[in-house]
């Protein structure tokens, strides 16, 4: 949630009224320095011991903590009984008047520089007056006997209510020794999902990694999707035909290239040799080319073939995929490779015949003269190297190739295959493999913890802001700058249209469990905004466990804790504050139901029948009570002033009372609607 002074823009009769009440001056107070030490990094440190004394130490965004009754907070730690410690720095850019809040269960207290602030959950503080600059800031939890552990610390100033604390005020010392220490570890143990250690070196444990539970690429039909040329190269060397690949290279040294044709060979054998490749058409190689720049797909791949950074390149896929079926793999990226990270876009048979096109219009279509092998040669050789321990194949079994166990590894290189770990990687596998608790860690999972790791690995920052940092899709537009622009052109004088997809500062509690994992799955169709030009992808293997991420980490549970029976004299006084005539106008904006927005002014809003599901009733506050604060551009107005609104014919103007009765009355549209085709 970055902090602004944003213009707020006003729409319709209500707004004009909202326009007047609020003319005093609705400037947001900025808490974020401008100036910080070079050493610091965002975010706290989080300290957690058990009674055991065992310990682990990581990063933390915020003061945030949920762990369920008998579960560990950390991955390395077994014990359900720890204490916690945020430590750090609170960085204000102006002196301020603020009271600190402390939620959940169990005991906690808050210190600033070394005074307490607050000494209970539950119990506010004193207004307090802090000076620019930075304060040490200390938060101890302990959590309660045989109930979950939550903990969440806001804060409240004078120009903004209650809120959760921006993350973008909180520094830590980078180089602390304990947090350099873990995070080696957890870098280790996201190593041995990612090379798939377990695969060859049994864990000896049952994993709960959800990593180490994804599928590798399915060999069934490959031969049908990938052309024989390339698996030649690929299987010979993964990571000069893709430098992020993780997969090792299996034959090296005096006759490897021929073993690798071999094994093509077997995984093509049966396959349909294909006929020529038709030409890209133009036509579809230019609309493929404005989805492709519509859909922001340069934050994740490059057109050149070889890629940069964590970017995959894609100008040599015209020698991967037969044309078929790189459309059908647009479709359903996941069908034979449940773990990839590329989400499924929802194309359209057309849309996907036209990504593919212009994909393969980037470079060279085939190889020339690809090295033949000998299938029968390849199936005793695929066997012999592990492959199928790795990927499936109908009528291929798993080999036991080791009986060396994962944790009995006295090296981090594998004699076996070529794996090219850089000096640091190594070091940090080293330092997984023979730590105490790395056995251990496998078992265990950690949803806030797999929800950070996700959001780095799916490059959700590729389209989304958080914390201030800017979204990726800036960075690389001038690389598909020629590209076409879509049909659906966008309408300048409605800056709605030009906005991007919506911070995820509060993801972890703006949208109620359930509907954000059918968001993840892709279930949610059409979408809410249905005038962005982005799609918000789906993630189907990764969705659940996600969803359930993103709340832990936001010091929530994810149950849904609201009334299932509705006031229905709230709910008729929320039906009135939706109005034109004697209320905020919301239809004039917004669709309500079937009703569409009958005026328009600088943006159209979401179909609020969804929102009393969709919204979790904190965030509905939340945004209803400031939203240009929560969403810095937003035209969204802000209609509250010191928790009261214009319209005192609605419990005197009581913002907090009115708020929820408009809650209660969209939960009251959403209830018995099919929402998947009614947004």
């Amino acid at each position: 949630m970055r902090r602004s002074g944003a213009e707020t823009h006003m729409r319709g009769g209500a707004h004009a009224v909202a326009l007047s009440w609020l003319a005093c001056g609705l400037g947001v107070c900025a808490l974020v320095a401008t100036q910080v030490q070079a050493a610091d990094e965002k975010g706290l440190i989080l300290r957690l011991e058990t009674l055991a004394g065992k310990s682990d130490t990581r990063k933390s965004r915020t003061v945030t903590l949920h762990v369920p009754k008998g579960q560990s907070p950390s991955p390395f730690l077994r014990s359900s009984d720890f204490t916690a410690r945020w430590e750090g720095k609170l960085l204000l850019e102006k002196r301020s008047r603020l009271v600190f809040h402390l939620e959940g269960t169990g005991e906690a207290k808050l210190r600033i520089d070394d005074d307490l602030i607050v000494s209970a959950i539950g119990t506010p503080s004193e207004s307090k007056r802090l000076s620019s600059g930075e304060h040490d800031i200390v938060v101890e939890y302990q959590p309660p006997v045989g109930d979950d552990a939550t903990l969440r610390l806001l804060w409240e100033g004078r120009d903004f209510s209650k809120e959760p604390i921006d993350p973008e005020v909180f520094r830590h010392d980078g180089s602390d020794a304990a947090l350099e220490g873990s995070t080696a570890l957890r870098r280790g143990r996201s190593l041995v999902a990612q090379k798939r250690c377990g695969s060859c070196h049994s864990s000896g444990t049952e994993e709960l990694m959800p990593e180490l539970l994804l599928k590798g690429p399915s060999l069934d039909g490959i031969g049908g999707r990938l052309r024989h040329g390339w698996l030649t190269r690929w299987i010979l060397d993964p990571r000069k035909v893709r430098p992020q690949s993780h997969m090792p290279a299996v034959f090296r040294g005096e006759g490897a290239e021929e073993k690798a044709a071999h094994v093509a060979a077997y995984l093509s054998a049966g396959s349909d040799p294909r006929g020529a490749d038709p030409l890209p058409e133009k036509e579809r190689v230019e609309k493929g080319g404005a989805i492709f720049r519509q859909q922001n797909c340069i934050s994740c791949h490059t057109l050149a073939e070889t890629g940069e950074g964590q970017r995959i390149g894609l100008g040599g896929v015209g020698m991967k995929f037969h044309p078929e079926a790189l459309a059908k793999f647009l479709q359903d990226p996941a069908k034979f490779h449940q773990g990839t990270r590329m989400p499924a876009f929802g194309f359209d048979e057309e849309e996907a015949l036209s990504v593919a096109s212009f994909l393969r219009s980037l470079g060279a279509k085939t190889d020339s003269q690809p090295l033949k092998g000998d299938a029968s040669k390849g199936r005793v050789l695929a066997q012999s190297a592990g492959c199928f321990n790795c990927h499936e194949r109908e009528g291929e079994q798993k080999e036991s190739l080791t009986e060396i166990g994962l944790f009995d590894l006295t090296s981090s290189e594998c004699s076996e295959v070529g794996y090219e770990l850089s000096s640091e990687m190594a070091a940090e596998l080293r330092a997984f493999l023979t730590a105490e608790s790395g056995q251990d860690s496998l078992a265990q999972f950690i949803p806030a913890e797999y929800a950070e790791r996700q959001y780095q690995e799916l490059r959700c920052n590729a389209c989304h802001t958080r914390d201030g940092e800017d979204s990726l899709r800036s960075n690389f537009l001038e690389e598909v700058s020629r590209l076409g622009t879509s049909d659906g052109k966008v309408d300048e004088a409605k800056p709605a249209g030009l906005a991007g997809p919506p911070p995820l500062d509060h993801l972890g509690f703006k949208l109620k469990l359930d509907w954000r994992t059918r968001l993840f799955a892709g279930e949610i169709q059409p979408k809410v905004r249905r005038w962005l030009p982005d799609r918000m992808p789906a993630f189907h293997s990764r969705s659940s466990n996600l969803a359930l991420g993103f709340s832990y980490a936001a010091g929530r549970s994810g149950l849904d804790r609201s009334p299932k029976v509705l006031d229905t004299e709230k709910v008729g006084v929320g039906r009135a504050m939706t109005g034109v005539e004697a209320g905020l106008s919301c239809g004039a904006c917004h669709s309500i139901g079937d009703k569409a927005a009958i005026a328009v002014f600088e943006g159209e809003g979401p179909n609020l029948r969804a929102s009393g599901e969709r919204l979790t009733p904190d965030y509905f506050h939340l945004w209803m009570n400031d939203p240009p604060r929560v969403w810095p551009g937003t035209i969204m107005p802000k209609y509250a002033l010191d928790g009261k609104t214009p319209l005192t014919q609605y419990y005197d103007g009581d913002s907090r009372k009115q708020f929820e009765a408009i809650l209660q009355y969209l939960r009251s549209l959403s209830k018995n609607q099919n929402n998947e085709k009614n947004p």
